[in-house]
């Protein structure tokens, strides 16, 4: 219970500090925690572990005979019924499947589907477009099917770079784990049952003091996404700040985790060089991390429509227009991103010459321009 209340207190912290930004939704709306309430489908979710949920959180649950439908509002009462609740459920469809890029730009990653989008606020958040049928935070909870495809996974003959299971392609994973009580789960099985494998915690939170004391075998990788301060405080909404990540960070690197970071989105602005610069500089008053990725701000060509949706005053709609198509992205031009990478690249060179760089979804061409060895291809998503 300590854990929880903790992590509603930094919730608090964050939704007050949130008040003094111009944001595209009402301030009463950003005085609510992360999730206001529980949603259940009988039939279709475990009722046992369901209550069990609500009874850890003290969240109020209800019952649906159906699952929810479609939310047409707009703005703040569409990103409320999306992402203000948490429905549990039964997954039917397999935990564990292998990522295939549209164009190739990046490695058949496995992923491990513990929840479906994310009870965040980003505005850039591809999550909008990708559950564009089906938005409200899910987490699955018939935990007995993904260990057993979990068991069968490392069992296989799958090569050891790919041996990593991405928990954090589809949602934060430790987001609401203050309410799921997931992460305390599945780390110390991974041990047990599953010696060849790897799991990868990909994450904006603050909470981890639930996964200090655990028996991770070194088998758990915590990879933080981190940005500068102005896109967080414009972009990055119901989020801990940078810092409190790199706190966190540093924390679970104490702990014995492996320590990854992810700077992505990298956005375009008048003070970017500065800004960055100076981010690299805080990650290393606070961690040494085996490996930064970095990746630039890169929307499907769909995903305008979702953010004016939900964030119509976002300054994302006007950097779109200065954008390129590249096959189903909008991008920077190269010579735009590649300074950027090169930018950031340098400045993590100079604080940490062993800290491996990788960039993400990226052309080989970009690769190379920047000074980076694709051959290796240890992004953040790989062993």
């Amino acid at each position: 219970m300590a854990i929880i209340k903790e992590c509603r207190a930094e919730e608090m912290e964050v939704a007050n500090r949130t008040q003094e930004e111009s944001l595209a939704y009402s301030q009463p709306e950003i005085k609510k925690l992360l999730v206001t309430e529980l949603w259940a489908v009988r039939g279709k979710a475990n009722e046992v572990r369901v209550k069990q949920v609500a009874s850890q959180s003290k969240l109020p649950l209800t019952w649906l005979e159906k699952m929810p439908a479609i939310n047409g509002e707009s703005g703040t009462e569409k990103l409320r019924a999306e992402r203000s609740v948490l429905l549990l459920r039964d997954r039917t469809s397999p935990f564990i499947e292998q990522f295939q890029h549209p164009i190739g730009r990046c490695a058949k990653f496995y992923k491990l589907t513990a929840y479906n989008n994310c009870n965040f606020w980003c505005e850039y958040c591809y999550l909008y477009l990708t559950f564009r049928t089906k938005p409200v935070s899910t987490h699955f909870i018939n935990y007995e099917k993904m260990y057993d495809e979990i068991e069968r996974f490392d069992r296989s003959r799958i090569p050891k770079s790919l041996r990593v299971l991405n928990l954090g392609e589809l949602g934060d994973p430790l987001a609401v784990d203050y309410i799921t009580g997931f992460a305390k789960h599945v780390i110390p099985f991974m041990s047990k049952h599953a010696p060849r494998t790897r799991l990868l915690f990909l994450t904006k939170s603050g909470c981890v003091d639930e996964i200090l004391a655990l028996d991770h075998g070194g088998q758990s990788i915590i990879s933080f996404s981190v940005n500068t301060d102005k896109v967080f405080q414009q972009l990055e909404h119901r989020t801990p700040s940078p810092e409190s990540r790199l706190a966190a960070a540093a924390k679970v690197q104490k702990a014995g985790y492996e320590v990854r970071l992810r700077i992505d989105p990298v956005i375009f602005y008048s003070t970017w060089e500065k800004d960055y610069t100076s981010l690299v500089d805080k990650i290393f008053q606070f961690v040494r991390p085996a490996r930064i990725t970095i990746g630039e701000y890169r929307p499907s060509n769909g995903l305008a429509s979702h953010i004016s949706s939900r964030f119509p005053d976002s300054p994302l709609l006007r950097v779109n227009k200065t954008l390129v198509r590249e096959g189903r992205k909008l991008r920077y031009p190269k010579a735009q991103r590649i300074k950027m990478f090169r930018t950031i690249i340098e400045a993590i060179k100079k604080r940490g010459a062993d800290v491996e760089i990788a960039l993400c979804k990226e052309q080989p061409q970009i690769w190379k321009a920047v000074g980076l060895d694709m051959k290796g291809l240890l992004c953040n998503c790989l062993g």
